[in-house]
C-alpha cells in the first residue's frame, strides 16, 4: 500500500486530488481525513441537485431561441 499526503480545501463536499496524485477510475483507496476543529465552522454545503442549481443560475447562451409549443410537440 502506498500513501499520498497533501493539503486540500473541501469544495462542495468533495476533496480534489492534486494532479501529482492522479489515480485511475475505479481504483480502491482508503481515505483518512484529519482536520482541526475551529470555533467558526463554515456553513454546510447545500445538497441541491443540478436542476435546482440551473434554475437558480441559468446558462446564458447567445443566440439561443427556445422551441415554440408547436415545434416541441412536432418532435
Amino acid at each position: 500500500m502506498q500513501a499520498i499526503e497533501f493539503d486540500a480545501v473541501v469544495q462542495d463536499t468533495f476533496i480534489p486530488l492534486p494532479s501529482s496524485a492522479a489515480l485511475p477510475a475505479g481504483q480502491a483507496v482508503r481515505v483518512v481525513v484529519l482536520y482541526e476543529e475551529t470555533g467558526n465552522a463554515p456553513e454546510p454545503a447545500s445538497q441541491e441537485d443540478a436542476i435546482t442549481r440551473l434554475a437558480r443560475h441559468p446558462l446564458i447562451i447567445p443566440g439561443f431561441a427556445p422551441l415554440s409549443r408547436d415545434q416541441a410537440h412536432e418532435r
